[in-house]
């Protein structure tokens, strides 16, 4: 049963509404990791997600990067892979699915909670639990004009999108009204296994103007 009020919300990170941008790392290793977040924290990406099977570096991270930064972990689904995250320091987790249980669990810790959900009933579904907000996933595997089909059939809900998003989808999403875009391999690239840190800087740079860019 839950404890939280439907209408009870943890905000998001006020550097994830600000930046708008969030870094999502693959799982699997990453020798280049601390130099390559020091870039994207330098070119204003300064959000970073982790996958559960690296929840130990989100403490590294934290004591290396201090207040510059705020370091997340994703696809939690389940309580044991939720503790670890919450004894990493998470600041923020995002849930692989709609678990009332886990959201409770977050809502109790303090720490804001994402959901997963992809069509217009599963993203009004997943708000109604109470998460700081719902990540729509994989978000183009809908087409480039989902983000202003789906999201006013979501009135209120607080969304994010997560999925495959270059620069111009993510930019789409940003104008149709979510407030945080999860970036992969189109700003990830090889960076993180030793991949020039320039070409980086770069596609740090295009997503930053892609969402700052003054609308038309």
């Amino acid at each position: 049963m839950s404890t939280q009020s439907p209408d009870s919300h943890t905000p998001l990170p006020s550097r994830m509404t600000d930046g708008r941008l969030v870094a999502t790392l693959p799982d699997r290793a990453m020798p280049s990791l601390v130099a390559a977040v020091e870039v994207m924290v330098q070119e204003g990406v300064d959000v970073v997600s982790l996958p559960v099977a690296q929840a130990e570096q989100v403490a590294r991270l934290r004591g290396i990067f201090g207040p510059r930064a705020c370091f997340g972990i994703h696809d939690v689904d389940d309580d044991g892979q939720l503790r670890e995250a919450l004894e990493a320091g998470a600041e923020f987790v995002s849930l692989s699915g709609p678990d009332q249980e886990l959201l409770d669990h977050c809502h109790q810790a303090g720490i804001p909670a994402l959901v997963a959900a992809l069509t217009p009933t599963e993203i009004r579904g997943a708000w109604r639990m109470g998460p700081a907000a719902v990540v729509v996933v994989p978000a183009e595997v809908m087409g480039s004009g989902y983000p202003e089909a789906v999201l006013p059939l979501a009135p209120g809900a607080v969304v994010t999108a997560r999925g495959g998003l270059g620069a111009y989808a993510a930019r789409r999403w940003a104008e149709a009204g979510a407030v945080a875009l999860w970036l992969d391999e189109a700003l990830i690239g090889d960076a993180f296994r030793g991949g020039p840190l320039g070409s980086l800087r770069e596609r740090c740079q295009t997503f930053r103007a892609a969402v700052d860019e003054p609308r038309d």
